[in-house]
């Protein structure tokens, strides 16, 4: 990992515990929700390296970040803005806590030069589809699902319900996030990662 990859996944790690310990914030709890959501960016970001690796590709994570504002091409921002920093903080003061909204990374992926398509024997391409894209973003969903899970089935229940809220919101598909990648490469499995991430917070408010 790149050092400024590093920093800006560090920052949406410290935005993400402060805007779930929001309306009971203390050192404490705010100090767990941070090394619970280290695991969480480990699985997510790990699961996508790997899965990026095997199709010849890297990945680098930033800061969801807002600069196109329109459809034509000039409607972009000269400087893009770091909405995956602003928007946390400002639903967090709005909803008093209500909506901790954990969406705050996007995914770049690129091709690697060594890329070769396999099923065209020689013929090589270095542009990355939309399918594959949407591969590599789901499995950061799901293997984040995965240790929602097991943290409920060994009484993390907390570390499991951040899982769950990070994956759903990750799922929304907005600008550069993975559920843009995952809803434009296989919309079949977007559905299905959707419902699975509905149905753990369907739990998790019936748990409150």
């Amino acid at each position: 990992m790149k050092v400024k990859e590093f920093i800006h996944v560090l920052l949406a790690i410290i935005v993400s515990a402060f805007v779930v310990t929001f309306k009971g914030l203390s050192p404490l709890t705010f100090l767990l929700a941070i090394l619970f959501f280290i695991v969480i960016f480990i699985f997510s970001i790990g699961a996508k390296k790997l899965v990026a690796h095997y199709i010849q590709s890297d990945i680098e994570t930033k800061l969801w970040q807002f600069q196109r504002w329109g459809w034509y091409e000039r409607s972009y921002l000269k400087n893009a803005v770091p909405i995956g920093i602003i928007l946390p903080f400002i639903l967090s003061i709005l909803t008093l806590g209500y909506v901790p909204w954990l969406a705050t990374t996007q995914t770049e992926i690129i091709a690697s030069k060594a890329k070769v398509a396999k099923r065209h024997g020689i013929y090589r391409y270095s542009e990355m589809t939309e399918w594959e894209t949407g591969w590599i973003a789901a499995f950061g969903i799901i293997a984040v699902l995965i240790l929602a899970v097991v943290s409920y089935l060994i009484n993390l229940s907390d570390l499991s319900k951040y899982a769950v809220l990070f994956a759903l919101f990750n799922m929304i598909p907005l600008g550069n996030l993975d559920g843009t990648k995952i809803l434009f490469g296989n919309r079949v499995l977007w559905s299905v990662l959707a419902v699975i991430s509905l149905i753990g917070l369907a739990y998790i408010l019936w748990l409150v």
